[in-house]
């Protein structure tokens, strides 16, 4: 299933009741309310409340999970009290966030101060209608749907900085520069983990990607690239022990010092969604994404949705894995993080290329069998 798919599903399901609306209506009622126009208007706004639905349900989700994880990490229980296992301890907290009153520093830049978490957060969701999610229905697909995945989740630190320059405070400025210095040191050697993932599938379309792993995924020839990936992703997350933008100790809370409320709960929520697209990317781009291995019973992927379960069963393992490095690792520091993603990850994100281009001019490697589809 694509984005192309939901918006048809959606346009099929307005023309379907506008179109009985307007066969009880006399003219020139039954004309306007038929009007292409609106009908695309329409389908447009139920695309974008499914898709939201379906992102702020994950997101509570993931949060629950995370706090679950840490929980078990920590030997604690975590939350619990609130609904069943404490499944409804985020509604609550976000109806908090609802209710408290959202004050704006007084030499605060009032554009950039509110337009700055709410294209934060308007970005990440966009990359929710490039990602695919399940085969079948790929008909209208948007091409290069990776690079324009990646294009619009490297917007983020412009939005983080704008927000942190615009509270005009010296904490929150100095956490959007970390921001960005990070965001951008560990982009490129993001990128180029990537060449590697398009070099061995030989498209830029993640349809395509996961069609290349039917027959193995790549997580084993292009273990490096998966490692580079992986940390760079953390980074770009802004997950421990990656956080120096938000380092509590250090910057109060880093670049959303100045917000509260539902400004506040963008930034949460965005951090979240950015963290779910992260854990889909990996799946998408190293496990295959919603096929699984040949000896897995067919009854297990033959049911209706599988794809879509599949897929977000591995999503919610890859964030397990992100939250058990939050869990391990201590924070480092700003000079340290810098010489990683600029000395290390680079290098090594290079040598993942190599390894790539070398699989795919051999195209049979002992450890792995003979892949006849590489590059193709």
């Amino acid at each position: 299933m694509s984005s192309a798919t939901l918006y048809s599903v959606s346009y099929d399901l307005v023309h379907a009741i506008l179109a009985a609306i307007g066969s009880v209506l006399p003219y020139p009622g039954n004309v306007w309310i038929t009007n292409p126009d609106l009908i695309t208007g329409l389908a447009v706004l139920v695309f974008g409340a499914i898709l939201l639905v379906a992102t702020m349900l994950n997101t509570i989700l993931l949060i629950w999970w995370e706090r679950k994880l840490l929980g078990r990490f920590m030997d604690r229980r975590a939350a619990m009290h609130v609904g069943f296992a404490g499944l409804l301890q985020n509604f609550a907290d976000g109806f908090k966030l609802f209710h408290k009153s959202t004050v704006k520093p007084r030499e605060a830049d009032t554009l950039g101060y509110l337009s700055g978490p709410t294209a934060y957060m308007v970005a990440s969701l966009l990359i929710f209608g490039i990602l695919p999610i399940s085969s079948g229905w790929n008909s209208g697909a948007l091409p290069l749907t990776l690079l324009l995945a990646l294009a619009v989740f490297s917007f983020a630190p412009l939005f983080i900085f704008v927000s942190a320059w615009s509270s005009n405070n010296k904490y929150s400025l100095m956490g959007g520069m970390r921001s960005a210095a990070q965001m951008i040191a560990y982009e490129v050697p993001l990128l180029l983990a990537v060449v590697a993932v398009v070099i061995v599938a030989g498209s830029f379309d993640l349809t395509t990607i996961v069609y290349e792993q039917q027959n193995y995924w790549f997580w084993g020839p292009l273990f490096l690239a998966l490692i580079v990936f992986v940390a760079a992703m953390l980074a770009e997350m802004e997950r421990i022990p990656f956080d120096l933008p938000e380092a509590e100790a250090e910057l109060v809370e880093g670049w959303n010092t100045e917000y509260g409320g539902m400004l506040f709960a963008f930034f949460m929520f965005t951090d979240y969604l950015r963290a779910l697209i992260g854990s889909i990317l990996v799946v998408l781009l190293f496990l295959g994404g919603w096929t699984m291995p040949s000896w897995v019973p067919a009854a297990a992927t033959s049911f209706p949705l599988a794809g879509i379960v599949w897929l977000m069963v591995k999503t919610y393992i890859v964030f397990a894995l992100f939250v058990w490095v939050r869990a391990s690792l201590p924070r480092v520091r700003t000079d340290q993080l810098l010489r990683v993603g600029w000395n290390r990850m680079i290098p090594l994100a290079l040598l993942s290329i190599f390894l790539a281009a070398v699989l795919v001019t051999v195209r049979c490697l002992p450890a792995f069998g003979c892949i006849p589809s590489l590059g193709t």
